[in-house]
């Protein structure tokens, strides 16, 4: 069953969203999870139609956009934001909106995912559900403690200012915490951002229970979004263990865009389906988990 699994668009954003398109449908996704950004492409959905329609596969879900992004004519104010994703959803025939816990400057957008959320849910088939986001440096993480410091570094680049809301305000994103996230009755699932907070995928997945309704699937070494082999999260294990308690929700592959070698497309591809084939085989779905023998050997690491 493909179709439950979807490619996040920011995964390849180092490529216009023609060949995202492209790339998604000759790896075997089953839809393409957009995430609204800076470019106009991204928000005239009569060109994402087309862009559907040419490569076969579906807009199965919209990712409202990041606070720092600007999409063209499009207003500031998150929850404005949240209403035009939503409307580019419904002209799409997207079954999912993705949005994202509040900053913790944000208390208007705040409020309103608490209070407001479950009238524009009501007034709409499209799936709203709530994605966790990453968590500060927590002293008495599992993982966070070992995992979080190397991000600073990450690349080789000078990271010093992601101390700075660790300083001044430690719960930078403050809707993450289990106890506050579990009010929102759908969710987003996000492994990596987990993994910021030193938290195990499998024992959040069991607390949240039926509330998950899509997962965000990339690994985690202090570096964020890492592709599925490569990382501290056991990503194989806990895609057993979501099939086996029943979850028949959604997927969708997010590695950052720098983790591709975008000057060979055809290394893109095959890291692409190499992650698909550990999704399908680990999670039995698809023809991957049935084919034991005279299996096409995993492709090489990139």
């Amino acid at each position: 069953m493909k179709d439950r699994i979807y490619l996040s668009s920011g995964s390849l954003s180092n490529y216009g969203l023609d060949r995202v398109f492209e790339l998604a449908s000759a790896a075997g996704f089953g839809g393409v999870e957009l995430i609204v950004d800076a470019r106009a492409d991204s928000v005239q959905a009569g060109y994402l139609a087309r862009l559907s329609a040419r490569h076969s596969i579906p807009v199965s879900a919209v990712h409202a956009p990041f606070s720092f992004v600007d999409p063209p004519g499009w207003e500031k104010g998150e929850i404005g934001r949240a209403g035009r994703s939503l409307a580019l959803a419904e002209e799409l025939g997207s079954s999912l909106l993705v949005l994202h816990t509040p900053f913790f400057t944000d208390s208007a957008y705040r409020r309103w995912l608490e209070e407001g959320l479950e009238k524009l849910q009501a007034g709409t088939s499209v799936i709203l559900a709530v994605e966790n986001m990453p968590h500060s440096r927590k002293l008495g993480g599992r993982l966070g403690v070992r995992l979080n410091w190397p991000s600073l570094q990450e690349a080789g680049s000078s990271r010093w200012w992601k101390l700075l809301p660790a300083v001044f305000r430690p719960e930078c994103f403050p809707l993450c915490d289990l106890k506050l996230l579990e009010k929102f009755p759908r969710i987003v699932l996000d492994t990596t951002h987990l993994g910021t907070g030193g938290l195990d995928p499998i024992e959040v997945f069991d607390r949240l229970g039926a509330r998950v309704v899509h997962i965000h699937l990339s690994n985690f070494d202090g570096r964020e979004h890492l592709e599925l082999r490569t990382g501290r999260l056991d990503l194989a294990a806990f895609l057993g263990h979501v099939e086996e308690r029943g979850y028949r929700g959604s997927y969708c592959l997010e590695i950052m865009p720098r983790y591709f070698r975008s000057h060979d497309e055809e290394a893109t591809l095959a890291l692409l389906k190499d992650n698909l084939a550990l999704i399908r085989g680990a999670a039995k779905l698809g023809d991957a988990a049935n084919k034991e023998e005279g299996a096409a050997e995993p492709a090489p690491r990139l």
